[in-house]
């Protein structure tokens, strides 16, 4: 392998540390919002030089997960009420649909990954192996959904939001004390329905996952400012807001 190559695939690694450990401190709040990394103490932690750090930065300022400031450096910028709010709306429309083409078109054998994804997620919330991979099961499980729509635009759109959701879904996880009680409640009726190919089921049980995972983050409050919400925990997106 010639020696251009191996520095190459060094640099790649390094890159992907880089990217990695950075994106996980925004999503988990350990790189506050409303503020500049600090290129040194990250340089330190990772073990890096300045073009692996500068490289994955810039993938996360493509990904919307950090800001660039001529002569400052890279920010962490703050979620805004407007920002939550136009999350939160778009992870219902997007899911809601997704759930109703998977109800219609996902194969057996996908469900049944679904439902792989479900226990995980059950036991990872009964289990000792911290946050992160609760989070992590629970992200593979509505990407799975996605995936299930047989559509790549979805899947796609689906992806990125599940993405920059993460910060949100951090705050349900971490502040709810009942999260293996909803999983259960709340996730078992998405595969069922999507199971039984009842569309509207599907996107119903999506809708109330959603909206009570960001009750748990928000406080009912905050959420309910620009939504208003059933006594069944559904969600009806306001009009004019």
């Amino acid at each position: 392998m010639a020696v251009s190559r191996k520095k190459e695939l060094a640099r790649g690694t390094l890159v992907e540390r880089a990217y990695k450990l950075i994106k996980h401190g925004i999503l988990h709040g350990e790189f506050p919002e409303g503020s500049f990394l600090s290129e040194a103490e990250i340089l330190a932690r990772c073990g890096i030089g300045r073009t692996p750090f500068r490289e994955a930065c810039n993938r996360l300022h493509n990904e919307q997960l950090l800001e660039v400031v001529p002569r400052r450096g890279y920010y962490v910028p703050e979620l805004s009420f407007r920002g939550v709010r136009d999350l939160l709306e778009m992870r219902i429309l997007l899911e809601g649909i997704a759930a109703e083409l998977a109800a219609v078109r996902a194969e057996a054998a996908e469900i049944d990954t679904l439902e792989d994804f479900y226990k995980k997620t059950l036991s990872e919330a009964h289990s000792a192996n911290g946050i992160d991979a609760l989070i992590e099961a629970n992200q593979a499980f509505h990407l799975q959904i996605a995936k299930m729509t047989h559509n790549r635009e979805v899947e796609t759109a689906i992806r990125g939001i599940l993405e920059r959701s993460t910060r949100l879904v951090y705050l349900a996880a971490s502040g709810s004390k009942q999260v293996p009680s909803d999983i259960q409640t709340l996730l078992r009726p998405i595969v069922d329905a999507i199971r039984s190919k009842d569309a509207k089921s599907a996107h119903d049980a999506v809708v109330a996952d959603i909206t009570q995972g960001q009750l748990n983050a928000l406080g009912r409050d905050v959420w309910s400012t620009t939504h208003a919400i059933r006594n069944d925990g559904a969600v009806l997106l306001s009009r004019g807001v």
